[in-house]
Formats: C-alpha cells, structure tokens, sequence
C-alpha cells in the first residue's frame, strides 16, 4: 500500500506478506512531515482489513525500542519477545496482534 502526497508522488507506505496464517509487516514507513496525521493508522487498519479478508488469524511485526513500540500498541499490539542489546544498547520488539 502506497502513501502519497496532495501531488500523487509517493512518500511512504506499508509492505506485508501473508504466510502462514498471519500478515507480517516488514515496513511501515511515514516520513515526518507526515507524522500525526492519522497516516500509519489508516495505512495499518488498511492491512487488517487485508489481513482478515484472507483468512489471517493475526498480524505481526518487529520494531526497536527507538522506533514506534507504543504507537502499535496503541492501535492494540501486544509485545510477545524482546531481543536485548540489538543493536547494543538497545532493544528490538516483536509485536502481535491476534482478531
């Protein structure tokens, strides 16, 4: 799914795969000057509604400790692993979402 400006270019999105019976998303992707706008969250009830339309049970993803953790908890994600000092110092979340 593409994001795109009041010109039609793109500049950002959201890229998945359903395997498995569960869509992970590899990348959502909201460039700053965008941020706060209710973006990622339209771009993220987008790919649920892909999701269940396929028969997933689930979506889930990763994102680091300096990234959006609470933004996709807010939307009802829920933590199920952590991996510490990836990078060092920092962590890395893998987030779940069960329908």
């Amino acid at each position: 799914m593409l994001l795109t400006d009041e010109l039609s270019n793109h500049v950002g999105g959201l890229w998945g795969q359903c395997a498995y019976d569960w869509l992970f998303i590899e990348l959502l992707a909201v460039p700053a000057e965008h941020r706060g706008r209710g973006y990622g969250t339209a771009l993220m009830a987008q790919a649920e509604d892909i999701a269940r339309s396929g028969g997933c049970i689930g979506i889930w993803l990763d994102t680091y400790e300096f990234q959006a953790s609470g933004f996709y908890e807010k939307l009802g994600f829920e933590i199920f692993g952590t991996l510490g000092d990836h990078p060092v110092g920092q962590k890395r979340f893998f987030l779940r979402k069960r329908f």
